[in-house]
This record gives C-alpha cells, structure tokens and sequence, in this order.
C-alpha cells in the first residue's frame, strides 16, 4: 500500500466502523447489552477509554477490526473468563520467580555436594547456565508465537518447566543441572512472555493495567521458593565442609554427601508437580487470544471467540463476522503487505528510532544493573566492615529470613505501580521515569551502610523498586505494539534483556571478588538515573488507550 493510499483508506476505514456499529444496533433491536457499545468506558481511575481507529504499524484494514473488538470485548466487560486467564497466566509468572529464585536456594548445595567448597565460585556457572536459556527463550517463543498463535506457544513452555521439574530431580551431577538450568530458563522466559500477550489480547482496555498488577506473582514465587526452601533445605542438607553429613532425626538416617542434590531438586520439583496438573486444568479449555486471530486474517474464529467468551461470562455481544465482512468490502485488504513486510520496519513504525533505542536501552538495564548492583555492593560493604550474607557467613535461619524479606518487599511493588500508571497526569511513562530516579538514587545511598540492618533495609527498598519498574516497562512494551508484531517486539525486548543478564552474570562470575572499589554501584545507580531521558523518550503514553 502507497503512502498516498493509505491516509484515503484510514478515512474508509474510520465510516465504516461508524456505519458498522449503527447497522449492527439497528439489526440487534432494542437489546440492552447492545446499546451498551455507545456507552463511554472508563479506566480503573475513571479515565476515559480511547479504542483508537488508526496504529502505527498496521494497515488500515486490520486497524477498523481491531477497534470493533476492542469496542465488543469493552461492552462484555470484565468477566469470569478473563480473570481465569488472569490467574492461569499469574500463576505462569510464579512459575519464573520461583524457578530462578529456586535455583539461588539450592546452589549451595549444589556446589557442596559437588565439591566445589565455594573456593572457586563455580557456582555461579549455574546462573550462566540459567541466562543462556532465559536469552535464547525470551527471543525464540515470542516469535513462534506471532505464528503459531499465544495458546500453543503457553501450553509447550509450560509442559516444558514440568518436564524439567521431573528431570531436575534425579540428575546426579553439577554438569546435569547447569543443562537442566539452561532447559528451565528456556522455558520460563518464553512462558512469561507468551503469559503477558495472552492477557492483554484478551481483557478489556479498560483493565489493560492487570498486566502491571501480575508483577505481584514473581514476588509470591520468591517468597514460597524461599519459605519451603527454608523447610527442606535448611534442616536436610549438610553444611559446607567437604566431609559433613546430614541426620534426618525423624528418622535417623544418615545421608552422604553424593545424595543431597536430588533432595534439594525434589523441593523444587515438589512445586512443579502441584502446579503444573493446576494450570493444565485450564489450558486446556481456554481459547486462542481474540486479538490473534484477525491479525491472521481468521476474522470468522475471532468472532465466534467472542460470543463463546460473552456466553461464557453470561453476556451478550453484538460482534458478528458480518462486521468484520462490511471492512473488508470497503477496505481492501493488505494481507500481501501484513506478510511480506518486515517485522523490524512495522516495529520501527510503531516506536521510532528514539522509541526503539530509548525501550532497548531500558530493557538492557533491566537485565544487567540488578545483578552488578547486588553482587558488587556486598564487595563494597565488606571493604568498609559490613560482613558479606551467604551460606557460609551467616546462619541458615539468618539466610533465609532475608529470602522472605526481600521477597515480602517485591510484591507491593507492581501493586503500587498499576495504581500510578492508570493515575491522571501520571500515566506509564511518568511512573516508570519516577521509578528509575528513586531506584538510582537508592542504589547509591545504599553504600553508605555500614550494618547489615541497614544493608538489609536499603535491599528491600531496591526490591520493590525493581518489580515495580519491570512491571511498568512490561506493561508499556506489550500495550506500544500492535498483535501482528507484538510478539517478534517482546522477542527483541527479551534478548536484550537476557543478554545483558547473561553478559552480568559471566562478569560476576570471574570477576566477582576482585572489584571492591563501588565502581559497579556508582554505575548502576547513575544509569538509571540518566535512563529517565530514555522512559522520557517513548513516543507516546498508552494510558487509557486500547491495545492494537
């Protein structure tokens, strides 16, 4: 389509939902959900509800479509379906949390057990590991997903963690779990993605900021990853001693050393077997996103998805595939152009070249400041008489207590933050721009502690920070970008993320001990004080607007 067709289509298209609506109410009759497509809608904070007739990146055809649906899932509203689609893809982001933070519990056993003795920190190959498959799921599902659709990509990634559940289990080497690591980070960071575009493409616009609100599941999973951690592992595993083991006092056995892992395993493995017959339970009835399918041109299953989600809710629409057909015959259809342009130029067109730089860079600090932050200012806090907190400093009761503060701190965070970016005058941009200053100026008061308290105070504030500074950016990533190419977008966004994990990992890992002069914390803290400008530089603020 030429640009000089294109402007005269958008008018078409903009009629033609007019007269599509007015058609569909006068062959309705006077039915009282019908005429609840005139009604205004309002957002959580009484804003109003925008259902856009034009996206950048899109054509003009699958534009009016999508503001019909927008238009149809705002007048079912709210119902039982959508908020088990809200749980099921809540308990996927559990899922992550607790898998990572799993993998922080048991890697001191894990490096006991084989013989590592925490000389050499050859633990931390476990989180490499992790990361390697974080980068390489958080890119590749996403993208299968604009093709193979939001359903089938959340089913296989969550048959995946359950697979490595069992696997994990049994393994009986330290080189068998760092695979296991790389096949879980695999599946988790495709599952959260895939959770993030199934919620949004399914909820009315007016509840959009649920995504946000999801973040408060990664601290839930931490914090069950921590308390049963506490459980098993701190009273069944064996100290750090080359020699040591353990006494069941229940039962008075006496476990070697070589037959810890696969108990420390079996706690993680315990969460997967309860939560993955629970997620399956509705997997399997729940529908493809409604959004999904007309931008594969399936407008007669979008349609019928409709009804069966308004029958499902107890409600009525007036959504027909006759809706859809009155586009069609007075837009022509781009499907050519929808599958031959490329992916890169409709995101281009969808953030720009600032919008593009300034959400990579807000997605690299993500992934990398976090893990230089916390391992370096436990370097810089020695160096001034703070002692270093891990399980061969403190207690295990001491450990794990910080476990469930940290965590207990993570889950207000996403909370308070889905209340901000639904504020008027506030909106995302402002909330994640306000996040990223205090997170900086945070970070850098922190290395004026000289107790472990007061360590322990600033890392909880840094904890409710992050989750709701990920919430936000997860939010205004999935909201930016319309179906088509939403997926290949979180695909970008997630390989920059895991990355610059990955490359923040491999740093800590061989250089962990040597750098204790505050450098990487000056540097954390001072990026996400300059990464105000980046937030600043997003093109436009999706608050109360409908997601294409």
């Amino acid at each position: 389509m030429s640009d000089s067709i294109a402007p005269h289509r958008r008018v078409e298209a903009q009629s033609v939902l007019a007269s599509t609506l007015v058609d569909d109410v006068v062959k309705a009759g006077p039915s009282k959900t019908i005429f609840q497509s005139e009604k205004q809608h309002k957002s959580l904070l009484g804003l109003n509800v925008a259902t856009p007739n034009s996206h950048a990146g899109t054509d003009a055809a699958f534009a009016a479509k999508i503001q019909l649906l927008n238009q149809a899932l705002l007048d079912i509203g709210m119902g039982k379906y959508q908020w088990l689609i809200f749980l099921m893809t809540g308990m996927g982001w559990f899922l992550v949390s607790f898998w990572i933070m799993s993998f922080i519990i048991i890697a001191p056993s894990a490096g006991n057990e084989a013989q590592f003795f925490f000389a050499g920190n050859n633990t931390d190959y476990l989180f490499v590991s992790l990361f390697v498959g974080l980068t390489v799921g958080g890119t590749v599902w996403p993208l299968m997903s604009d093709t193979l659709g939001r359903k089938q990509m959340f089913t296989s990634t969550v048959l995946l963690m359950g697979i490595g559940g069992l696997v994990g289990a049994g393994m009986p080497s330290f080189t068998g779990l760092c695979v296991v690591g790389a096949v879980v980070g695999f599946a988790v960071a495709g599952n959260q993605a895939v959770d993030v575009m199934t919620l949004l493409e399914s909820i009315p616009a007016s509840h959009q900021f649920l995504v946000a609100l999801q973040g408060v599941f990664w601290g839930l999973g931490q914090l069950v990853a921590s308390a049963v951690g506490w459980a098993f592992i701190a009273l069944y595993t064996c100290g750090t001693g080359p020699d040591e083991c353990i006494i069941i006092q229940q039962q008075q056995l006496f476990l070697p050393l070589r037959q810890q892992q696969g108990m420390a395993l079996r706690m993680v493995d315990l969460r997967m077997h309860h939560f993955v017959p629970v997620s399956l339970s509705f997997v399997l009835s729940f529908y493809e996103t409604p959004k999904f399918l007309p931008a594969r041109r399936r407008d007669a299953e979008a349609t019928q998805l409709v009804k069966d989600i308004a029958l499902y809710n107890g409600r009525q629409t007036w959504l027909t595939e006759a809706s859809f057909t009155r586009v069609d015959s007075t837009i022509e259809a781009s499907e050519e152009e929808l599958r031959t342009k490329f992916r890169l130029q409709s995101l281009l067109a969808s953030l720009g070249i600032i919008g593009m730089v300034s959400l990579v860079l807000l997605w690299i600090a993500m992934g990398l400041n976090f893990i230089l932050y916390q391992t370096y200012i436990s370097n810089y806090l020695a160096v001034h008489g703070v002692g270093k907190v891990n399980a061969t400093t403190v207690t295990r009761g001491y450990l794990y207590s910080r476990y469930l503060y940290t965590a207990l701190c993570a889950i207000p965070g996403p909370i308070v933050a889905s209340f901000l970016v639904e504020a008027k005058g506030v909106g995302r941009k402002r909330t994640g721009a306000g996040i990223a200053v205090l997170t900086g100026l945070f970070m850098l008061v922190s290395a004026a502690s000289r107790s472990r308290n007061a360590a322990l105070a600033f890392e909880c504030i840094v904890s409710f920070l992050h989750y709701a500074g990920l919430a936000t950016l997860t939010l205004y990533t999935v909201e930016i970008v319309p179906t088509p190419t939403r997926g290949f977008s979180l695909g970008v966004m997630g390989f920059f993320w895991g990355l610059f994990g990955l490359i923040g990992h491999i740093i800590t890992t061989f250089e962990s001990t040597i750098i204790s002069n505050g450098a990487p914390v000056w540097f954390s803290g001072a990026l996400w004080i300059v990464l105000v400008c980046a937030w600043l530089g997003l093109p436009m603020e999706t608050q109360a607007r409908a997601a294409a």
